[in-house]
């Protein structure tokens, strides 16, 4: 069993420790340092004025968001209201003209009513005057027909003339 040590074989033994602090450190703090000075100076800066601008732009975007929503909102009760009450305005012009229509209706059937008791009492007049007419024309031609028929029964010729109408006598004695 052979082991080897290494750290023993090298040589120098124990001044190559990295566990033991030498002048290296303060140089290696030394550049941190600077390297962080230099990012705090002219790294960090930027980066946080574009972090506070992004910051700021998000919570314009979201100010601005809400706002819509309100503007939307409002927007949205107001078309409600101009609908309900178009609506209701419609459902009144609707009843207005129903109403209207009626009314139209009405005087259309007055009118058309009086026409036909017009017409009707027109027509009666005519036909009153027409059977009157009929009548005396009847009775002309009832005259004369009577009149010839009573000269064919007498076998003489009689004149139809009324009251005063010639009626021959045969001779007999009734």
């Amino acid at each position: 069993m052979t082991r080897v040590v290494l750290a023993a074989a090298e040589g120098g033994g124990g001044s190559n420790n990295f566990l033991l602090p030498n002048a290296t450190i303060f140089v290696e703090l030394l550049i941190f340092l600077i390297v962080f000075l230099v990012f705090r100076k002219f790294i960090v800066p930027p980066l946080s004025k574009a972090m506070q601008e992004r910051e700021d732009m998000v919570r314009k975007q979201i100010e601005d968001r809400e706002e819509a929503a309100r503007r939307l909102r409002q927007a949205e009760e107001r078309f409600e209201e101009k609908l309900a009450e178009a609506r209701t305005q419609a459902a009144k012009i609707r009843d207005e003209a129903r109403t209207d229509a009626q009314k139209v209706r009405d005087d259309m059937r007055r009118d058309a009513d009086q026409e036909v008791g017009r017409i009707r009492e027109q027509g009666e007049r005519q036909l009153a005057e027409q059977r009157e007419q009929a009548v005396q024309q009847l009775r002309g031609e009832i005259d004369g027909l009577s009149g010839q028929l009573a000269g064919r029964v007498l076998g003489e010729p009689v004149t139809a003339g009324g009251a005063g109408a010639s009626i021959p006598t045969s001779g007999r004695a009734d």
